[in-house]
């Protein structure tokens, strides 16, 4: 009888190690780990949803083994994964992938290193916890992408269980019967809509935390002999049909263990939805041969593909969130101010009747073109009318942070000084940077977590 893909994934999960990862995986790891730690002390700091989680955390008494960053408090590893996840998310930093409509790092970083804190687990099992986790869960979620997404469902809350749950296996040790059954169990508890993008609900943030707290919750319980099915991902009731109208089975094993689509991730240079990173770098472009003002503008409209125009298609946006998904924001703000950092998602900047302007003379079309090469790439094309009747275009297919447009690690790292910087203090900046970009394999993710241990 033939492997099912989960157990195929689990005899992957169980044996890979620190040594045989290619040298570039462990240091994507790396990079993915710094960025996601600065976006969750950001978030620990600026938002809303990282203080409630915070606020959360408190009303509950529980083992000290894991810490909630971005304050002095420490919690049962469920606990500061779940805040540490709102937090990674909430300022739409954190990292994704276009193959699978998902941002990884902002459920497996959170989980590895609640896990690895409260197993006494060193660097090189944490970052071996990561490479596996993301390429279990990038692998499913482009297997089912762009219908899973389309449905309706936010793959930062369903795919995300998957790779959670498989590296928290890896950290734990599980066998490989052990490690199938928390994939079953975790396909089970996978959850997120997208509902929140109608009204700009918090509720996004929810999605990441809920899948870290869950993965570690699968893998203990699969520890000790509560089973899952193991037809979880391609069974007749599994997650790939309950989820989404197509599929495609044979991708989520195709090289599994020689091609690691951990490299395929992109990093965010601006706090928003991906798709916004695409307008504005267009808009930039524009602005950098045609240096018109707000009151030049007659029209603006986009051509891009489904997924744009679903998800960030928001030209009345009601939340910070909602301007975070916002197309129109995005774009708006970079003509009235010239940028849309962190500064421009506010509650009073996503007020401002300039930008409002702006954002309402904004339309968005399918374009058929576009739409046969999604999602590689994720085109978009912006075109400016000013009031003379002249017509700018500028098209992107790979904005800054794509592997094909990369960030240095230094640019990496002037993104985490930028985000962190008024939160942490120059040397404690420093010091977070040594210990996650730069981690020896031997140390321990208790003395790492130490760092992080501060009230924002």
């Amino acid at each position: 009888m033939s492997k099912t893909i989960a157990e195929t994934l689990a005899d992957f999960i169980h044996d890979a190690t620190y040594e045989n990862l290619p040298k570039e995986v462990i240091h994507q790891a790396k990079r993915c780990l710094m960025d996601t730690c600065g976006a969750i002390i950001a978030g620990s700091f600026h938002s809303k949803s990282g203080k409630v989680a915070q606020s959360y955390a408190k009303t509950l008494e529980e083992p000290q083994t894991a810490t909630i960053i971005g304050t002095t408090l420490m919690r049962s590893p469920q606990t500061a994964a779940f805040a540490n996840g709102i937090a990674a998310h909430a300022l739409e930093l954190d990292d994704g992938s276009r193959h699978a409509t998902y941002h990884p790092g902002s459920s497996i970083v959170p989980a590895s290193l609640a896990i690895c804190e409260a197993e006494g687990k060193t660097a090189q099992d944490l970052i071996t916890a990561i490479a596996v986790g993301y390429e279990v869960s990038i692998r499913i979620g482009k297997s089912m992408n762009p219908h899973h997404y389309l449905r309706g469902f936010h793959p930062t809350g369903t795919i995300a269980h998957f790779g959670t749950a498989a590296a928290c296996s890896k950290v734990l040790g599980l066998n490989i019967e052990e490690i199938t059954n928390a994939l079953g169990l975790a396909g089970s508890l996978a959850s997120g809509i997208n509902q929140y993008e109608i009204d700009g609900s918090l509720v996004k943030h929810l999605h990441p935390g809920n899948a870290a707290r869950n993965g570690i919750l699968t893998a203990l319980l699969a520890k000790e002999g509560l089973t899952g099915p193991k037809g979880i991902i391609e069974g007749r009731l599994g997650f790939c049909h309950c989820f989404s109208d197509e599929y495609d089975i044979s991708s989520i094993t195709e090289g599994l263990g020689a091609q690691y689509d951990i490299l395929s991730i992109y990093f965010k240079p601006y706090p928003s939805c991906r798709y916004v990173h695409y307008a504005n770098e267009a808009t930039l472009n524009i602005l950098k041969e045609h240096p018109l003002t707000p009151d030049d503008i007659d029209q603006i409209h986009i051509l891009t593909h489904k997924n744009a125009k679903q998800g960030s298609d928001i030209p009345d946006y009601q939340t910070v969130l909602h301007a975070r998904l916002s197309i129109q924001y995005g774009i708006a703000s970079i003509l009235v101010r010239g940028k849309a950092g962190l500064q421009e998602y506010t509650e009073d900047a996503i007020k401002d009747p300039r930008v409002r302007e702006i954002a309402r003379k904004i339309t968005i079309e399918i374009d058929p073109e576009i739409q046969k090469l999604y999602p590689n790439p994720r085109s978009m094309i912006v075109e400016i009318k000013d009031k003379k009747g002249n017509v700018y275009s500028s098209r992107v297919d790979y904005p800054k942070g794509d592997p094909e447009n990369p960030m240095t690690d230094d640019e990496l790292i002037e993104k985490f000084v930028d985000v962190t910087g008024q939160v942490i203090s120059k040397e404690s900046q420093a010091k977070v940077i040594e210990n996650t970009l730069r981690i020896a394999p031997d140390a321990r993710v208790k003395e790492m977590m130490k760092l992080f241990r501060f009230e924002a």
